[in-house]
Formats: structure tokens, C-alpha cells, sequence
């Protein structure tokens, strides 16, 4: 096979042409501002790959290079990685570099592929050293594009095609090489190949930025277990093989494809693995720690297990399945972002005010203006909105969607990227009210992605229509603790789901009595379960507590 590459000249050749004299560039580089080492990389990675040079000569540069690229990489990504979404003009900006950077580097070991594919004979030793070097750039670009909100392109998954293409036609797809920079064992193509549509699989972008951490690590550890063929393997395994096209430019899926370029992941192996971790997570223990079973340091439990059971499924049991179909849906829908903005709409546009907290001042504005208007201002409640920058904004629903755990629903957001608007994260507390709808409705924002000039958000509903409430601890050590915003979700007897409440971060804590106050009544409720952990709330069932 021939990879499409632009032709090589000598006119503008890069500041070093051989070893030596990239070393010596090196020690110049500025790696203490991350930025500006960035674009110098960039520069002279760009002449590189469009000088003519060959093909041996330039794999040593770019081996050289790729330590230094890696550093300066991982500082770069801090300034994206995570964010709320749309991201802000500077870490977008760094986003773009980033991601020319990688596809700077994987274009450079496409040219050693291109010589290797062409006869050179110096470097057919090393093939599989090149095509698993090219697929590592494409999987480190393929995790900056996740997160920094985005999916891959088209045009990554025909490159990562046709390097696996290219590592089978040199036979050197299952030849093991070095990688200290990414991996403590040896890594093959393929498992790199296989990396790259395991990551594809796990859906990162419905995960937070560290519980991606951990997806990341395990799909490169695990990629060896997953063994790449031509033929249809037997179904009579319970692991179910993820399948791709080569001459495609669609990442691997659970459809069956035919034709010359299909091959099958089979992930037996891999499942065997992941069932057996599972069982002893479960069983728990000191000797079934995340940190044993060689998840990790930083996993910790139930948190990690939780991980595991939702990567499985998507890995090698076909996906997921939803309890309720997906139907096409359009309209306007309401949409409100940010715990205290939440509560300032659902309390029908009042500040909150914790019990007692009412000045003097307002005691006295607010009777003036009952005594003239009958009702508090508009103008007073417009400039509170303002100075507090809460939004009611507008988005369009697209599509309706089911959920598999305690939520029966929720919903596909659109919102143009130039339309103003609060920025998103995972795990965030919102509040929606689609057309039709009587009002707004708490959620759960599960995924945010940039998609061409949109951003998408997907959202689970949170069942009940929730009451705004004042809410605190109770006990000894909470005596001082003050009044924060909160809200109360009846039980739904239709989806046997008990009442719960929202609230602060870190409230929670089981047989908790927390102390709730609204319209001038104080209520007391006991903690049962915790069912939600959000980036700016933790959701719990509740039951009243009355005092004997």
C-alpha cells in the first residue's frame, strides 16, 4: 500500500539535519515556558516532515524529538484538560496546538512508514517501531481531543487505519517494541491499534476528567489482551468482538462488517480479565484493593468499581443498551446552569435568603414596594439576576433518551457556540423545562462535546418536581453550620424511587439528619442512601425525620 503525502524538497530544511546537531537544538529549547518550546517544536517538526531526507535519518530524529514532545505536551494540556465547555480563547488555543503538535509527529513516522512500505531496507528491521510509535501519537492526540470536549475526526480513524494496514502488509503488526515513554512492558501495533478503539468504546467524554484518567491507563494496559484477525471469529464466546473496516473511516463498533478490510477485535481475554477484577472488587478486602488488582493507585472504591462496571459492557458486551428508545424530537427548551441560579428561578426569581438573614433595609423596601405595586419590584429582582450573571437560556431540544440506572429520562441539547451562554461540565447540576413542560426540572449534565459549531449536552433528568429549599446538618458539630441552597424530589411511586434531596458537596454522610427550611417551615430528614455525585451537589434518599 502507498500512503497520500505531500512531496519532500530541500528548500526549507529544518535547523538540524542530523543527531548531533538535534540534541544541541534541544538543549536550547525553552521547556520552562511550555508555550513557546510548543511552537518551536511545531516549526521545525513542520520543516522536517517536508524535507527530503532519508528514511533512516529521519526516525532517529524523530526519536530524539519525541521525549521533549511528550514533556512539553502534558504541560499544554493542563490549560485544557477538563474545562467547562465552550472553552475560553486561550484554551482553545492551546487545544489547536496541541492537536497539530501530535498530528505533526504522527505525520513524521508516516513518512518512515511510506520509505519502509517503499523498499527501504534499512529500515524494514524496524517497522514495527514505526507503526506503533505513529499509532502512540494518534492515541495521545485521540485523549487531548476528549479532553478538550471533542471527537476525532473522519480523516484520524483512516490514518490509524492505514498504519495498522501498513504495520500487516510489513508483517509486523504483532512484533513487540519498547516504549518507555507511554508503557512499562513492550507494545505491539496492534495492542496500540487496539488501544486506540478501546478508547473510542468507553465513551470518555461521558466521564470526568478523572475517572478518564484511569479508562485511559487500563485500555493501555489491557490492549494486549485483545488479538486482531481477519475472520469472523465463533460467537459461541460470551465476549462479543468489537469489528472495524480498514478502508473505512469509522472507528471499531459492535455491527458485523464485510469485505476485505474487516477485521475482528476479539476480546475474550480481555473480558476474562475485567470479570475477575469485578468479582474481587466486589468481595472487597485488603487484598482486593484498586491498587492490588492493578487499576491503580489513585482509584479509589466504590468510585473505581463503578468505572469498571460501566467500561465493561462497552468493551465487550455490545455496548448499551437503553430501557427506553431514542425518538427524534425538536423545540425550545429552557435552560438554567449553576446551583444558585437554579434556585433563584425556582423560587420564582427570589434571592436566597437563609432563615433570618433578611436585613432591615430590605424588610423595608420589600413593604414599600408591596404597599405600592403589591409585589416586590421587577427591577429589583432584574438587577439581582444581573449582578449575579444567572441566565435563563435557550436551547433546542433534539432528541429524547432513556438512561439505564434510576432515571427513566432525559435529554439531547443543542446550543450554537456564538450564543451566549454558561459554560458545562460533567457531573453538573441544571435545570431544564423542554416545550410543554409546566417548569423547570432538575438534571444532571452526563456529556458536553464541541460538535462543528455547536455545543451538545446530554442531560439526565432527575425524577420528581423539586422544591427549593434552605437546607443544613444537624448534630453537636454542626451547630454553626449556616444554610445553603437546596432541594426536596418526592418519591415516584410509578418508578418505585424513594424521595431524595440535593445537596452541598460532602453533606453526606449515612443516617445523616439534615434540617430543611422553606416558606417560614422547618423540616428534618434522615439520610438513607447516596444516589447521585455530581461536580456541584451530591443527591441522596431521604425519608422525614420526626422527633419523639
Amino acid at each position: 500500500m502507498k500512503l497520500d503525502l505531500p512531496p519532500t524538497g530541500t528548500d526549507q530544511p529544518p535547523l538540524f539535519a542530523d543527531l548531533d546537531q538535534c540534541r544541541a537544538w534541544l538543549k536550547t529549547l525553552p521547556l520552562s515556558n511550555p508555550v513557546q518550546a510548543q511552537a518551536q517544536l511545531l516549526r521545525q517538526l513542520g520543516l522536517l516532515n517536508r524535507h527530503d531526507l532519508p528514511g533512516g535519518e529521519r526516525l532517529v530524529l524523530l526519536e530524539a524529538l519525541r521525549e521533549p514532545i511528550h514533556f512539553v505536551q502534558g504541560e499544554a494540556a493542563k490549560k485544557f484538560s477538563g474545562k467547562p465547555l465552550p472553552l475560553v480563547p486561550p484554551e482553545h488555543a492551546a487545544h489547536e496546538s496541541s492537536h497539530g503538535l501530535w498530528q505533526a509527529l504522527a505525520n513524521g513516522y508516516l513518512r518512515c512508514l511510506d520509505a519502509c512500505l517503499s523498499g527501504a531496507a534499512e529500515l524494514k528491521p524496524r517497522a514495527a517501531q514505526i507503526c506503533q510509535r505513529a499509532l502512540a501519537a494518534l492515541a495521545e492526540d485521540h485523549l487531548d481531543q476528549v479532553r478538550a470536549g471533542h471527537q476525532p475526526a473522519g480523516g484520524h480513524w483512516r490514518q490509524a487505519h492505514a498504519i495498522y494496514a501498513g504495520a500487516e502488509e510489513l508483517q509486523a503488526a504483532a512484533t513487540a517494541c519498547e516504549d518507555g515513554l507511554r508503557a512499562a512492558q513492550p507494545m505491539t501495533p496492534a495492542a496500540a491499534y487496539a488501544e486506540l478503539m478501546l478508547l473510542h468504546a468507553a465513551s470518555l467524554h461521558e466521564l470526568a476528567p478523572r475517572q478518564q484518567a484511569w479508562v485511559m491507563r487500563w485500555a493501555r494496559r489491557w490492549a494486549g489482551k485483545v488479538t486482531i484477525q481477519a475472520t469472523a471469529p465463533a460467537l459461541d464466546s460470551p465476549a462479543l468482538p468489537l469489528c472495524v473496516d480498514l478502508a473505512g473511516g469509522a472507528p471499531a463498533g459492535f455491527k458485523p462488517l464485510a469485505g476485505p478490510g474487516a477485521r475482528w477485535l476479539v476480546t475474550t481475554e480481555l473480558r476474562k480479565s475485567l470479570k475477575r477484577r469485578l468479582k474481587l472488587l466486589a468481595e472487597g478486602g485488603a487484598e482486593n484493593t484498586p491498587a492490588r488488582l492493578g487499576l491503580g493507585d489513585d482509584c479509589g472504591q466504590p468510585q473505581c468499581g463503578e468505572v469498571l462496571r460501566r467500561v465493561y459492557p462497552r468493551w465487550v458486551k455490545g455496548g448499551i443498551l437503553r430501557r427506553h428508545e431514542r425518538h427524534p424530537m425538536s423545540g425550545a427548551c429552557r435552560f438554567v446552569v449553576g446551583v444558585d441560579a437554579i434556585h433563584y428561578y425556582l423560587s420564582e426569581r427570589q434571592p436566597f435568603k437563609p432563615p433570618g438573614s433578611t436585613s432591615t433595609e430590605d424588610l423595608r423596601r420589600q413593604r414599600d414596594e408591596l404597599a405600592t405595586f403589591g409585589r416586590v419590584a421587577a427591577r429589583f429582582e432584574d438587577e439581582y439576576s444581573q449582578m449575579h450573571g444567572y441566565q435563563l437560556e435557550n436551547w433546542e431540544l433534539v432528541e429524547d433518551w432513556g438512561m439505564l440506572d434510576q432515571s427513566a429520562g432525559g435529554l439531547r441539547l443543542v446550543r450554537p457556540l456564538k450564543q451566549e451562554g454558561g459554560r458545562l461540565g460533567v457531573g453538573q447540576l441544571v435545570a431544564v423545562q423542554p416545550a410543554g413542560a409546566s417548569g423547570l426540572l432538575l438534571g444532571v449534565v452526563r456529556w458536553a462535546q464541541v460538535a462543528d459549531d455547536h455545543l451538545a449536552a446530554g442531560i439526565q433528568l432527575l425524577p420528581g418536581k423539586p422544591l427549593p429549599v434552605a437546607v443544613r446538618g444537624t448534630g453537636v458539630m454542626a451547630t454553626k453550620e449556616k444554610y445553603r441552597p437546596g432541594f426536596l424530589l418526592p418519591p415516584v411511586e410509578a418508578l418505585k424511587l424513594p424521595a431524595s434531596i440535593v445537596l452541598p458537596p460532602a453533606s453526606y454522610k449515612p443516617e445523616r439528619i439534615m434540617e430543611t427550611w422553606a416558606d417560614g417551615t422547618t423540616r428534618q430528614f434522615k439520610l438513607k442512601a447516596a444516589l447521585d455525585r455530581g461536580a456541584d451537589f451530591e443527591r441522596a434518599a431521604c425519608e422525614e425525620y420526626l422527633q419523639r
